[in-house]
């Protein structure tokens, strides 16, 4: 009895875990993403500098998107399919390293966070 309330613990536990993953973080082969944003994107500058982000898919472009966490934005970046990026009003509302905060062509008029210049 014992044992099988210890792995119902552990359990809730790591599922808990998951649910509370922050959207949007750095990832990489030994961080993978989890949770909201699934994907691991990556986003490179003319400059060569990089980030790898955590996202996920959406389908309708806008500014504040109801389809992607934490009020992030839906946009297509560098034209491809729609991901969700999140919003920003300075470079510490970016919950992923090397980022700026920025209106992009593509954010339709939105601040979000990308990858520093």
């Amino acid at each position: 009895m014992r044992l099988a309330f210890a792995l119902t613990l552990a359990l809730l536990a790591t599922l808990a875990g998951c649910a509370e993953d922050a959207p949007y973080l750095t990832c990489s082969r030994d961080a993978p993403c989890r949770g909201e944003t699934p994907l691991c994107l990556s986003s490179t500058t003319a400059s060569g500098n990089t980030v790898r982000f955590c996202s996920a898919r959406c389908v309708t472009p806008a500014a504040t998107s109801t389809e992607c966490p934490g009020s992030g934005a839906c946009i297509r970046l560098n034209g491809g399919d729609p991901v969700c990026v999140p919003r920003c009003a300075a470079v510490s509302d970016c919950p992923f390293d090397g980022a700026a905060c920025a209106v992009l062509g593509e954010s339709l008029g939105a601040r979000v966070c990308s990858v520093r210049p």
